[in-house]
Parts: structure tokens; sequence; C-alpha cells
């Protein structure tokens, strides 16, 4: 008798997004423009206006029948410096209690030009961004015990690196599609003591995305070893454009797993807001009350954000 050792996925494989764009189904690729984006599509770094600081909390799978408590932390800053262009850091960690988890740390530039040239066109609109992130990866987990507290296996965990790729085209002024490419590097995240190598998987993500002054409606198709996951997102602005409204759907692999998801946003200022997302899984993770996710964003150049906004839409 033979025995066959196969490749299984394990690591980095929960989602990297804030609040809105889970609620949104995660369909953000075409617009990322919360810091957090950097870590889907760096290019959409090129919307923020001035700086912006962000900081999303999340519980996952609440409910699970071992009490297990897994989170999900993401705090990052971004800084646009005129012609320069946009500079962001991105700390993301995933864990599942004091038993295992993983630190993501992402440094990503942006920058935005004409896509077209007119000729003697001094004021032709920038609609084109381009992005990279550079990401520096570890996990680690706790040692495996016997029932006398004895160590059997100590796995000493694993550090590298790997870049991700992406840009953004506006058409027009109220749509944009985007490419975002993750994992160009893809390093063996298994530890030192594995026989069996497992490579990060090479991801891309195509996305479009249709804006106008009171309704978002984004939609991504995601490709990975062979899968294909499609999510959709809608958001409704309400209450003077204030109070954001939104739901979506992610169909993972197309028919193997479906997460339904629901949120709104509220806005305390032009610069300040708030956003919540509950995930739902309808025939993946059974016997659980969702994923919950908490994020605030602070844009420092909000005033201009929403000038800007109002220009584009009018």
């Amino acid at each position: 008798m033979s025995l066959t050792v196969t490749q299984s996925e394990s690591a980095f494989r929960d989602s990297f997004l804030g609040a809105r764009s889970m609620a949104m189904g995660g369909a953000c690729t075409a617009i990322a423009e919360d810091v957090d984006g950097a870590l889907v599509n760096p290019a959409g770094l090129s919307m923020i206006r001035s700086q912006q600081i962000m900081a999303t909390m999340a519980v996952l799978h609440v409910g699970l029948s071992d009490d297990s408590m897994i989170t999900q932390n993401i705090v990052g800053y971004a800084n646009k410096s005129g012609d320069i262009g946009s500079f962001g850091v991105v700390w993301k960690r995933f864990g599942t209690g004091n038993l295992y988890y993983e630190n993501i740390l992402a440094l990503s530039y942006a920058r935005s030009s004409s896509f077209y040239i007119t000729k003697g066109d001094k004021n032709r609109r920038k609609n084109l961004s381009l992005g990279g992130t550079l990401k520096l990866m570890n996990w680690d987990s706790a040692p495996t015990v016997d029932s006398n507290g004895r160590i059997i296996e100590d796995l000493p965990g694993w550090a590298g690196v790997s870049f991700d790729a992406g840009f953004v085209i506006w058409p027009s002024v109220n749509t944009s599609v985007a490419v975002a490419f993750q994992n160009l590097r893809r390093p063996d995240i298994t530890s030192n003591s594995s026989k069996v190598k497992e490579k990060l998987p090479l991801v891309t993500r195509m996305g479009v995305a249709a804006i106008n002054k009171n309704t978002t409606w984004t939609m991504d198709m995601v490709m990975k070893q062979g899968e294909f996951d499609l999510k959709i997102g809608l958001e409704k602005k309400a209450r003077d454009g204030n109070l954001f409204l939104r739901t979506g759907i992610a169909l993972e692999n197309l028919a193997w797993g479906m997460n339904y998801t629901v949120g709104a946003g509220y806005r305390f200022s032009k610069s300040a807001r708030i956003d919540y997302a509950f995930v739902y899984p309808i025939n993946t993770i059974l016997d659980t009350f969702g994923s919950h996710r908490i994020s605030i964003v602070y844009d420092f150049g909000g005033e201009a954000l929403e000038e800007n906004v109002q220009n584009q839409t009018q």
C-alpha cells in the first residue's frame, strides 16, 4: 500500500478587507479607496486625497462548536504627496487565540497619470493609477502538547516576502475598471521541518465599478489555483450622503460556497466614518452566527474629497 501526500493550501487564506468592502461582498478591486485596499489592489491608494488612517476589528465565525475565537485586526496609514504619489503602510494580524497567528506588513505605493494624451489639453484628467505592494509575512503556532502537558511538536513557524501589483483605469468619471495580482512572488510558506512544499497561490482579481451620486455597484472576478470566485456588491447613500447601506454576495468557486453580506456605515463628519459588516455563510461553515467586522476611517482630506465627489457626479 502506498501513501500519497498532496498539497493543501492552509495559510494566509482569510480576507484582508475592511468593513465597507466586506459588506459589499468583498467586491472592491475597482474601489479600493481606503488604506486597507492596498492589500487587495495597491493602485487604489491614488484615490486618497491627502492623509488617511483606518482600523478594523473583526470576529470571524462566531459561535463555533469548539468555542474558538478567530479574530482579524487591520491598521493602516496612507499619505498622498502631490505629484510624487501615494504611500501606504498596512499591518494585518489574523489569529485563533493563542494557538496560531499570521502577520502581514504591507508597504505600498501608487501613482496616477493619464492613460491617453490629447495634444494641447493642459487640463486632461488623470484616469490611470498603477500601484505595487511589498508584503513582509510570517506565521507561527503554539506547541502541540499531550494530555500530560509535554510538548510533542513545536513548529518553528515561517517568515518571508511577497509582492502585489495592480492598476485602475477610469474610462469615465463614473466608471472604474481594475486588475490586481496578488502574490507575484510565490514563496514556500511551510516551516523548515515540513517535507511538503506549499507555495502561496497567485491570485488574479478583475473588478469593475459604476459610481454615481448616491449608488455604487461593484463586481469582482477572482481566480486562483483553478478556482473562480464571483463577488457582487451594492452601496446606497441616504440622509444627505451620511448614511451608507450596503449588501453583497460572494460565490466561492461559483457553486461550492456562498456568503451573503450586509452592512452599514455612518459619516460623522466629512472626515470621519464608521462601518459595520455582517457575513453569513449560506453553505460553507455552518452553525455559526456569522462574522462581524467594524472599521473606523479618518480622512484628513475629507473636505477636498467631498468637493471632488460632488464635482464628478454633477
